[in-house]
Parts: structure tokens; sequence; C-alpha cells
């Protein structure tokens, strides 16, 4: 099967770099050898075509060192790319994103959309009364395909999605299930520095009203802002930054926290939740029903969204009672072994082929 996927976001997309460059990465380096692959992803500064393990990488739009110029001509490029080329590949996967549609559903009949989470009136917010147009984008544009992926369940109806569409989680590498546990005595926020979405104004509120400190790791477009966000903290020494992780390093900083944390306002279904979970962590979310599964799956707590004190409150409780983070610890194991990368890539392989057959 000759598959093309189309995201702006990569792995070492200075601006993004999120969860689902990762699920990209992950799913298709383990289809690589049974599969002709190629992806094709916004260019950023530095940005080079290359190829891995089978899977091939393509740039488009300009190396400009301007996030919004980056977006805008990756939908240009991307929609070029995909007119001159959409006939050489079985199915096509489109990463969604309201700033930059492809439309990739008008050449080829069985391209599926990519959907990770819905902003809704979020658009608003950042954007004020222009957000308008992305709120319309996001809440037309998927319904114009007959195959969509989303990543939690929730979405399928926030989307409004029909009968063939599926949701399909996020994974984790199994070699995170043999780390030795470590009860450690930092807090740990994992991920995009996103101000808004990820709730990290909330995070440094929380903060003050407890006495731990806090290991922050990540990077992405804010990371000027985070940094402003936590400096008084940084010179307290409550807070530190460990920059982007990944590998033995990731993996380190999950085993040695007391927990994650992730007081986001919209989510799809982050990766770090399952990492943080295969590495028999606790974890700490906002009450958004995307996060809801971290409560009923007995590994985490919940609080209120954008409440801060009601935040530092359940992290008071998790680092004070150390039989419940031992307890959750267990729990997030048993939970984790159903999500490792390689039973999501076969999950999502037999996905795209129903799509070539017209039987998903």
């Amino acid at each position: 099967m000759r598959i093309l996927h189309c995201i702006y976001d990569h792995v070492r997309n200075p601006w993004v770099g999120g969860g689902g460059a990762t699920r990209v990465y992950e799913i298709y380096r383990r289809l690589s050898d049974r599969h002709e692959i190629t992806v094709v992803c916004g260019r950023y500064p530095g940005s080079a075509n290359y190829k891995d393990e089978n899977v091939t990488y393509e740039f488009v739009g300009t190396g400009s060192n301007n996030y919004v110029l980056s977006t805008l001509w990756y939908a240009v490029r991307g929609h070029g790319f995909l007119k001159e080329h959409a006939h050489e590949f079985d199915v096509i996967v489109e990463d969604f994103a309201p700033y930059n549609p492809l439309f990739s559903f008008r050449e080829k009949r069985n391209a599926v959309v990519q959907l990770h989470q819905k902003e809704g009136v979020q658009h608003l917010k950042k954007y004020s009364i222009f957000g308008c147009v992305f709120m319309l984008v996001e809440s037309l544009y998927p319904k114009r395909f007959t195959y969509a992926v989303t990543e939690a369940r929730e979405a399928l109806g926030k989307f409004g999605l029909g009968p063939q569409a599926v949701a399909i989680a996020n994974g984790f590498d199994p070699l995170l299930l043999t780390e030795d546990r470590h009860d450690g005595e930092y807090l740990l926020f994992l991920g995009r520095f996103d101000i808004r979405q990820k709730g990290l104004d909330t995070l440094s509120k929380a903060l003050a009203l407890t006495p731990l400190l806090l290991v922050i790791a990540g990077g992405g477009k804010d990371e000027v802002r985070v940094r402003s966000l936590f400096s008084e903290a940084v010179r307290a020494g409550r807070a530190e930054f460990a920059g982007f992780v990944s590998g033995r390093k990731k993996a380190d900083l999950i085993r040695k926290c007391l927990c994650m944390v992730l007081p986001s306002r919209y989510e799809g279904q982050p990766v770090t939740v399952i990492e943080s979970a295969a590495c028999g962590k606790p974890v700490i979310v906002s009450d958004i029903p995307e996060l809801r599964y971290v409560v009923e799956g007995g590994f985490g707590l919940s609080f209120r969204v954008g409440d801060a004190k009601d935040f530092a409150e359940k992290i008071t409780l998790l680092s004070r009672d150390q039989a419940l983070r031992q307890e959750m610890g267990i729990r997030a194991r048993e939970y984790a072994r159903n999500f490792s990368w390689d039973r999501i890539a076969v999950e999502y392989e037999n996905y795209l082929i129903g799509t070539v057959r017209g039987k998903p």
C-alpha cells in the first residue's frame, strides 16, 4: 500500500513538535517494512528532506523563521503537492488543523482526515473576532471526509463524524513498562509550550500554593513567554527547565517524578499521559472529557479546569499519600498495557487498508 500522510508538524519542528508528529513517527516506522510511506511536513529553518527506516519525509513551504508564514505556506505548497502527486498513492491521510486545510478530499475519494482536538470557542479567546473563521473551518471541514480518525472517542461526537469514523488512541514504547519505579519528589510537566491550551498559566498559579519543585520539559512557540511566566519560581528554586527531551532522558524524567501534571483546557489524547502511565506514575489532569479516562482508569486525579486552588489541593493530596501513589502506579501500568505503539500501528494499518478496499 502506498500511503501519503500530510501533517504540518514534525518531531523536530521548533514551534510545535507535538503529539501528532510523534504519532506519525511511531506508527509509520512500524509499518515501513510492508508499505511505501511518504510524510509531507511544513518546512522550518534547517529542515531538509530525508528518509528514515524506509519512510520518506518531504518538507514544503518556506524556511522562514516565522511560524505564521510557515503554516500559511505549508497550506499553499501542500495543496500543490497533493494536486501533483495524489494519483501516486493508494490512500491520503490529512492531519487537520483549521489554519492550513489542504482539501485532500478533492484529490482522493478515500482520503482520511486525522483529528486531534476540537478547540471551538477557544479560537475566539485566542484570536478574537478572527477566530470565527477558524471555528467555521473546524466545524465544517472534517465533515467533507467519509473517513476520519480521532485519538479520543469523545472527539467523534464533538466533530459530528459519520459511521466510517473511528477512534484510535495514542501509544507508548513498550520498553517503558520495564522501567523501575522511583517515588520522586518533583512534579513534571512534559509537553508542548502552548500557554492557553496546556493551561500553563493555571500551573504557575497552583505551583505558588504548593511547596514542591516543578520540572518543565518540552518546547514550542510560546517558550519565551513560558520562561517568563515561571521566571520567579525558577529564581526561588521552585521550578526548573529541562529543555526538549526524548529517549533515555525523557524516560528518566518520568520515572523519577512524583507525578505528571497536565492542566489543559482542551486536548486530544496526549502521548505523555500514556507514557507516564506506562512508567507507573499517577497523573493529575484537568476535568475535561478527553482526559476523563485517567480518573476512570484509577491512575490519576482531576481538578476543575482553570481552578488553580483546586489543582493545588489535588497536588497536595497526592504528594502526602504515598500509598495512594503506589496504588495508582500499579493501576497505571495495568491500563497502559493495552496501548503500545506496536498494537496501535496495527489498528491504524487495518483502518487504512479498509479505506482502500471501501470497507474500513
